[in-house]
C-alpha cells in the first residue's frame, strides 16, 4: 500500500503593503477625477470648436475691415461778396432748418447802389415816354403836312392844266392877227388886245408852274421832316437798350443784397465756424461747416484681394466704436473705380528697381439704415460684408 499524497499547502494568504492600501483607496477617486477632467476638456473645447468653426465661416462668407469710418457730404458755407459780418446767430452743434438765416453781411452800400441804378431806370423810362410822344406828335404833324402838300400840289398841277389850253388858244389868236396886221385886216387895237391876252395867259401858265415847284418842294420838306420819326424812333430803342442794362444791374445788386445773408441749404448740423461777428468777409472765404446727419454713411477701405467678391447690395453689419450696444445694418452702395495709391497727394515712383509688393486698398461707400441714435462724421466703425448673398 503505497503512501497517501498529501495536497499542498496553501500559499499563505497576501498581506497588501501600507502603499498598496493607499492605492487601492484612491484608484476609485482618480477614475472620477479623470472623467471630470475629460468632461471639462469637452466642455471647453465645444465653444473653441463653435468659435474657430464661425471665424472660418465668417473668414469665407463675409469680408470685414476695423479702420472704416462714419462720412458725409460736409457743406462749406461761404459768401460771394465782401463785407462786414453783422451777425452770426448760430454756433457750433446747433440744428438748423432749410433757410435759416446763419449769417448777415452789411448791405448798406449795395443798398446805394441799389438806389442809384434804380433813379437812372427812372430816368430812362420818362426820357423813353417824353421821346415816344415827340415821335408820336411828329408823325402826326408829318402825316398832315405831306397830305396837305400833295393836296396843294394837285390843286397846282390841275390850275396849270386848265391854263395850258388858253395859252394855246391866245397863241393861235395871236399868230392869226399878227398875220393878218399887215394886210389891213386887223386892226392895232386888236394886235394889242390879242397880245395882251397871250402874255396874261404866258404869265398865268409861269406862275402855275412855279406854284408846282413850290409845291413839290414842299412835299419834299415834309417828306423830310417824316425821316426824323425814324430817328426819335432809333433813340428810344438806344434808350430802352439803356434801360434794360440798368434793370439787369439793378437785379444784379439786389442778387448781392440777397447773397449778403447766408442761409442754410438743409436741414443739418453747424460743425465748424471759421469767422465771428464783426470780421471782415472777403468773397470765398470759408465761414462755416454744416453736414446732414440722414445722409450720412460709412467708408471702407477694401483690400484688392478681397475686392473681388465685393457687389453693389449685399448687406452689412456695422459696429460703431462710440455706441458698443448700437447695431447697424446697411448695404454695399458703390464701389470704387480706383484703388486709393491713385489719388495720394505725393506719388511713389520706383526708379531703383527695388519693389516691394503693397496690398492695394479700393474704396467701398456703405449705405446706413436709419438709427436712433445719430452718427456723427469721422467715427471709427467696423464693418462685415456678407459676400455670400
Amino acid at each position: 500500500m503505497s503512501a497517501r499524497t498529501l495536497p499542498p499547502p496553501a500559499p499563505a494568504a497576501h498581506k497588501p503593503s501600507r502603499k498598496e492600501k493607499v492605492a487601492q483607496a484612491i484608484a476609485p477617486r482618480r477614475s472620477h477625477l479623470h472623467k471630470i477632467a475629460i468632461g471639462l476638456l469637452v466642455i471647453a473645447l465645444v465653444p473653441t470648436a463653435w468659435a474657430v468653426g464661425n471665424w472660418l465661416a465668417q473668414r469665407f462668407t463675409h469680408v470685414s475691415e476695423n479702420d472704416a469710418q462714419v462720412a458725409s457730404e460736409v457743406v462749406t458755407i461761404s459768401s460771394r461778396c465782401d463785407g462786414w459780418l453783422l451777425t452770426r446767430p448760430v454756433i457750433e452743434g446747433d440744428h438748423v432748418s432749410k433757410g435759416q438765416v446763419l449769417g448777415e453781411l452789411d448791405t448798406r452800400d449795395a443798398h446805394l447802389r441799389l438806389k442809384n441804378l434804380e433813379a437812372g431806370a427812372a430816368a430812362h423810362d420818362a426820357q423813353i415816354g417824353e421821346t415816344t410822344i415827340q415821335r408820336d406828335t411828329l408823325q402826326k404833324t408829318s402825316d398832315a403836312q405831306i397830305a396837305d402838300a400833295k393836296a396843294q400840289l394837285e390843286s397846282a398841277q390841275a390850275a396849270e392844266a386848265m391854263i395850258e389850253p388858253q395859252v394855246e388858244i391866245a397863241k393861235s389868236d395871236f399868230d392869226r392877227v399878227d398875220a393878218l396886221i399887215g394886210s389891213g385886216a386887223m386892226s392895232h387895237q386888236d394886235w394889242d388886245r390879242s397880245h395882251d391876252l397871250l402874255l396874261q395867259q404866258t404869265a398865268s401858265l409861269k406862275q402855275a408852274q412855279a406854284n408846282i415847284a413850290t409845291r413839290q418842294a414842299a412835299l419834299v420838306q415834309a417828306t423830310a421832316e417824316l425821316g426824323q420819326v425814324s430817328v426819335l424812333g432809333q433813340h428810344i430803342e438806344v434808350l430802352r437798350s439803356e434801360l434794360a442794362a440798368l434793370i439787369a444791374q439793378a437785379d444784379q445788386v439786389r442778387q448781392e443784397i440777397d447773397d449778403r445773408t447766408l442761409r442754410a441749404p438743409f436741414d443739418g448740423i453747424v460743425d465748424r465756424t471759421f469767422i465771428h461777428a464783426g470780421d471782415y468777409v472777403q468773397a470765398g472765404q470759408w465761414l462755416m461747416m454744416i453736414h446732414d446727419p440722414n445722409n450720412v454713411w460709412a467708408e471702407a477701405d477694401v483690400k484688392e484681394t478681397e475686392i473681388g467678391r465685393v457687389r453693389v447690395g449685399q448687406p452689412v453689419d456695422v459696429t460703431v466704436d462710440a455706441y458698443p450696444g448700437l447695431k447697424v445694418h446697411g448695404r454695399v452702395w458703390r464701389v470704387g473705380n480706383a484703388a486709393t495709391n491713385q489719388f495720394a497727394l505725393l506719388p511713389s515712383p520706383n526708379p531703383s528697381g527695388n519693389f516691394t509688393k503693397i496690398t492695394q486698398r479700393v474704396p467701398v461707400r456703405i449705405a446706413i439704415d436709419k438709427t436712433g441714435q445719430p452718427l456723427q462724421p469721422g467715427l471709427m466703425v467696423e464693418v462685415s460684408i456678407d459676400v455670400a448673398h
